[in-house]
């Protein structure tokens, strides 16, 4: 009889009959001992934990606003960024061309001025020789004889002209262009024709490169 009582066990909770190596009641679930229930939490604590973070997210309508907000923000940033580097290096662009053109204005005003000059300078001195020799320069005695007497110098009536140059103290060899000066007379010496073929290089009709003298009354 007591080997039978040591084979069984009464559930405490439901009365059920169980056999002593259960450590549950197999109709209610409830531990059969107290040393029992010990013993499964100490090794329940032995095992390791199978616990991974949630990776649940919860919608917040507030954060959802503030990252909108940000990146609204992030995106005014740069294109603010953008067209003020555009607007620059335009500005930057457009100031160095007119900067350019101005500075290129600016030379060309200087070398009209000095090629007016040059060309007053070179009509004075041929009036002054017009004076001594009652002509003009020749097509083939050109510029050159206003500093240099020619080798052969006559006038009419087989007589010796009075030259009393030079009349330019530097006769210019090519206008601020780089190019010839060009004088000419057709009347036997009594007109002339000077003129720079100016920035093209090529004979202009622009009169502030152009003098032309009127014709003289011989003798």
């Amino acid at each position: 009889m007591a080997t039978q009582e040591q084979d069984t066990r009464v559930c405490g909770q439901c009365g059920v009959a169980v056999t002593p190596d259960l450590r549950y009641c197999l109709s209610c679930y409830s531990p059969l001992a107290a040393s029992a229930s010990r013993a499964h939490v100490e090794l329940a604590s032995k095992t390791a934990t199978t616990h991974r973070p949630d990776p649940t997210r919860v919608f917040s309508p507030e954060k959802h606003a503030a990252i909108v907000r940000r990146s609204r923000n992030r995106k005014r940033i740069i294109i603010v960024s953008a067209i003020s580097l555009v607007v620059i290096v335009g500005g930057l662009i457009t100031w160095n061309i007119v900067n350019r053109n101005r500075l290129a204005a600016k030379r060309l005003m200087a070398r009209e001025e000095a090629a007016r000059r040059e060309l007053n300078a070179l009509a004075d001195a041929l009036n002054r020789f017009r004076a001594d020799v009652e002509r003009y320069p020749t097509n083939e005695e050109g510029l050159r004889c206003l500093t240099r007497k020619p080798a052969a110098f006559m006038v009419e009536g087989d007589r010796s002209s009075p030259w009393y140059g030079p009349y330019i103290e530097n006769l210019p060899e090519v206008d601020p262009w780089g190019n010839d000066y060009v004088y000419r007379t057709e009347d036997g010496g009594r007109s002339f024709e000077l003129f720079s073929p100016g920035p093209g290089g090529e004979e202009s009709s622009d009169s502030r490169f152009r003098v032309v003298s009127q014709p003289t009354v011989g003798r």
